[in-house]
């Protein structure tokens, strides 16, 4: 399988994030770990097919929220990636309060 590079953007703080190679192409919602911090695939910028995939992505942490431009966007992008989360146990899904671990699909 071949692998796909991906050129993160932060659309948060509006800098480039270094290159990723990936076994397929990320959608909204998915989380990449980027220099050990995790983001999320927000949205998909213009691409040319000759460079890399250009992938706009947010922190999970976001240091200084009060100069988040556009907090709302920010904020639906993230629950999109929490629609991703599962809480599981021996038994499979489960709630909350009586999982042993969240894992991000």
């Amino acid at each position: 399988m071949d692998k796909v590079l991906i050129k993160p953007y932060n659309v948060i703080d509006h800098i480039e994030l270094p290159e990723l190679s990936v076994d397929q192409l990320p959608t909204d919602g998915d989380p990449l770990e980027i220099k050990g911090e995790l983001y999320y695939v927000c949205e998909f910028l213009p691409k040319n097919p000759i460079e890399s995939q250009r992938i706009g992505v947010i922190p999970l942490v976001v240091r200084n929220p009060a100069k988040v431009s556009n907090i709302e966007n920010y904020i639906k992008c993230l629950s999109m990636a929490h629609r991703k989360v599962q809480f599981r146990n021996e038994n499979g899904k489960c709630d909350l309060g009586s999982c042993n671990e969240m894992v991000i699909t």
